[in-house]
């Protein structure tokens, strides 16, 4: 019997503090056949070292050493190389529950899914975050209406537009890949994504955590690179002009709208850290 294989792609650069925590959460899942994808960007620390590391200790991990690109080149170099039935993302300095892939295997047969989305929580990697939910409960959404609840859940949910939170059946990235040298990267590629998808289920059922420790994209203060999310969400619009089922056109523009808030909210709290943007007009 056939039993299917999940390609889990984790761009690393410079994380080598955390990386043996997020590959050891990927190597301990309950489910095994695996092909994990460890795409080395130009990283100037141990990191290299520790991906080859592991290479010599489990043959199901890939290595790919690269000059510098950024996270959605990484990612774009592991698409390249995937020979899986199922594709999974995951961050450097991320980790996964333990029985994720598992569970949602067995919901693709079940249900006969394109994707399977899970839940995240967000961690300082030192609290406890174990999140206990008697009863999984799972959603179907179908058709058009993938589109609309995909930008809906961005106004309601935490990190709904991430790819780290969901897995995907390797055929929807026939074509697709990330657009390079931006931030927010997700947004757009899930939506291109979704649009060739007939059937995702959402689970209740905790699979992710993002580790919070020091700055990140969301989190320091304003640079030119966070501009990408007002491009990112300006091609969103542009995505839904044709779109007319319910009200997709229009949570669009909503969430360009509040792209512009989430900047100034990020001046608010962090200000600005690129000193040609404090001459400017924002």
């Amino acid at each position: 019997m056939h039993m299917e294989k999940i390609s889990v792609i984790v761009p690393v650069y410079n994380t080598e503090k955390y990386l043996s925590r997020c590959v050891e959460s990927i190597l301990l899942q309950t489910y095994k056949n695996l092909e994990i994808i460890l795409v080395d960007d130009g990283s100037t620390d141990k990191s290299g070292e520790i991906c080859e590391n592991y290479r010599a200790k489990d043959e199901r991990i890939v290595v790919i050493h690269k000059k510098n690109g950024g996270q959605a080149d990484a990612r774009n170099a592991g698409l390249e190389v995937v020979t899986g039935d199922y594709i999974a993302f995951v961050d450097s300095d991320d980790w996964l529950e333990k029985d994720i892939y598992e569970y949602c295997i067995n919901l693709f047969k079940v249900t006969n899914c394109d994707i399977v989305d899970y839940q995240c929580v967000f961690s300082d990697g030192k609290s406890p975050t174990k999140t206990y939910i008697k009863g999984y409960k799972i959603e179907i959404i179908e058709g058009k209406e993938i589109l609309r609840d995909y930008l809906y859940r961005g106004q309601t949910e935490k990190a709904p537009f991430s790819v780290c939170r969901k897995l995907y059946k390797r055929s929807l990235f026939e074509k697709i890949r990330f657009p390079e040298g931006k931030v927010n990267e997700d947004i757009v590629t899930n939506f291109r994504v979704l649009m060739k998808c007939n059937r995702i289920v959402h689970t209740n059922k905790i699979g992710y955590y993002y580790f919070q420790g020091g700055i990140s994209t969301s989190r320091g203060g304003l640079k030119k690179k966070d501009f990408d999310l007002i491009n990112a969400s300006e091609e969103l619009v542009s995505l839904t002009e044709n779109e007319y089922y319910k009200d997709i056109k229009y949570l669009a523009k909503v969430k360009l709208a509040r792209s512009y808030f989430s900047l100034l909210a990020k001046i608010a709290f962090y200000g600005i850290d690129e000193e040609d943007l404090e001459k400017k007009k924002l």
